[in-house]
């Protein structure tokens, strides 16, 4: 089951900028979307970033309307009001995105732009085993009644395509050495592994069963996987932590989350885990809710602000998505796991689930952000992330600023998850609640510098 509309969205955004002729300009108008190439090459390049950042904003903001000015009612404001060239590459772009009252449409200078664009197209890079542990603690006590604890860990997740999984190492092995040393908890194995470079070949023991077995394990750079498969008291537990495009297979989270789904096959309830998770590309969340919802259920409506490629207008684009087929995973019983960080594509599939099923959600109510984001590749090589799409539930609903409401309100992790099973296993309870009602509050504060911080202080560190 495949949909390809994405909150990380890419257009050919130089081929849109100009149109074919020219327009002169009053003394006031120094810059136009509409003057010829060669007049724009002519630009200095902080005038040709204005220009061009300005130009989408007013194509594809949702507010641009009432907050996007002209792009010269910008020009060489940014040093006026404290955006100066010592802080910020190009002052008078800073300067505009801090006028919008939206914290989620930003500005990424060309110095940060390439690791901003990896964070949202990638899970997280590392060099390592690829795998985490269940420490098991256990206590031993002598007859004059002195107890000490150790700690043996077991193989809890072995990442696919990790280092570890092509050392043929198994979920449920226990380790017992790397390098000679036996490490006492998880965080002695940390450091442990940090001594080790990419490339490096280290021999591991490794019980399984009753066998020990020596395994050498060659540690590489290797991608995180996202999505994770748990047995608590008999039932699947489906964690997904994000959703990125790739992961520790090239089909990202949503290729995951199919594995995890075949490989729970025949569970009649699963609890799917989205505390925490920030959200990602919306490709991938709706064909996650596609697959555990029957054929013809309305999973969402996107409406889009954007720009027709052939005739260089922006226009509004309202897609709604509906299942094609029965998902993989439409038979089973489900409650959601969802906390105050589960936020946008979390959201988006939590909401596209439960309106359909009638899930029960467990947790805390959570973000509310029914919005979401086009990035594109600015003319200077910065990243512009603008908020151009609105989402509504398959009743024209909306959670945004408000948040969904839990069936089942529990802020403690471990009482959360003692909840969710106990549903799973009866699989009767059908949920009650809606949306919220008190404005979370994430989307009325006044517009802050947030990622421009991040900006000033990498740019004065490169200036150095």
């Amino acid at each position: 089951m495949k949909f390809t509309h994405l909150f990380i969205a890419g257009l050919s955004a130089a081929a849109l900028l100009f149109q074919a002729c020219t327009t002169s300009t009053s003394d006031e108008e120094i810059l136009s979307p509409y003057m010829d190439e060669e007049s724009f090459s002519r630009l200095p390049k902080a005038q040709q970033e204005l220009l061009f950042t300005n130009f989408f904003l007013q194509a594809m903001y949702v507010n641009a309307e009432t907050e996007v000015k002209d792009v010269n009612k910008y020009l060489d404001e940014g040093a006026k009001n404290g955006f100066t060239e010592d802080d910020y590459e190009f002052p008078d772009v800073s300067y505009m995105y801090s006028t919008l009252s939206d914290n989620f449409t930003n500005y990424f200078s060309p110095y940060i732009a390439e690791r901003i664009l990896k964070q949202l197209v990638y899970s997280e890079a590392t060099a390592g085993i690829g795998a985490d542990f269940q420490e098991i603690i256990e206590t031993n006590c002598t007859t004059d009644g002195l107890c000490t604890n150790s700690g043996t860990l077991v193989f809890k997740h072995v990442y696919k395509n990790g280092p570890a999984d092509k050392a043929g190492v198994l979920k449920g092995d226990t380790l017992l050495t790397i390098d000679g040393t036996g490490p006492r908890n998880e965080q002695h194995f940390r450091r442990l592994e940090a001594v080790f470079d990419a490339g490096e070949t280290v021999p591991f023991a490794i019980k399984r069963g009753e066998d020990t077995l020596n395994i050498s394990i060659t540690f590489d750079q290797y991608f995180s996987p996202t999505v994770f498969v748990d047995m608590v008291d008999s039932i699947p537990v489906i964690t997904v932590t994000e959703f990125t495009d790739t992961t520790v297979l090239v089909t990202g989270t949503y290729g995951e989350f199919l594995d995890a789904l075949e490989e729970t096959a025949g569970a009649k309830s699963t609890i799917i885990d989205l505390r925490g998770n920030p959200g990602g590309t919306v490709e991938h969340c709706v064909n996650m809710a596609a697959e555990m919802l029957p054929k013809n259920d309305t999973i969402i409506t996107i409406i889009s602000h954007t720009i027709d490629t052939l005739t260089e207008e922006p226009y509004i684009d309202t897609t709604t998505y509906i299942t094609e087929e029965d998902g993989i995973g439409a038979e089973r019983y489900y409650v959601i796991l969802a906390d105050s960080n589960s936020t946008s594509c979390a959201e988006l599939m939590t909401a596209g689930v439960v309106s359909n099923t009638k899930s029960p959600v467990v947790g805390q109510t959570t973000y509310g952000k029914a919005i979401g984001q086009s990035y594109l590749e600015t003319i200077a090589g910065g990243l512009t992330g603008i908020t151009s799409m609105r989402l509504l539930d398959k009743n024209w609903g909306t959670y945004q600023k408000y948040g969904i409401v839990p069936d089942f309100e529990e802020g403690d992790s471990n009482k959360a998850m003692q909840k969710a099973v106990e549903l799973a296993k009866e699989g009767t309870a059908q949920r009650t609640q809606g949306y919220g009602t008190v404005d979370k509050g994430h989307f009325t504060l006044a517009k802050k510098h947030g990622n421009k911080e991040l900006d000033r202080g990498l740019f004065r560190i490169i200036r150095r």
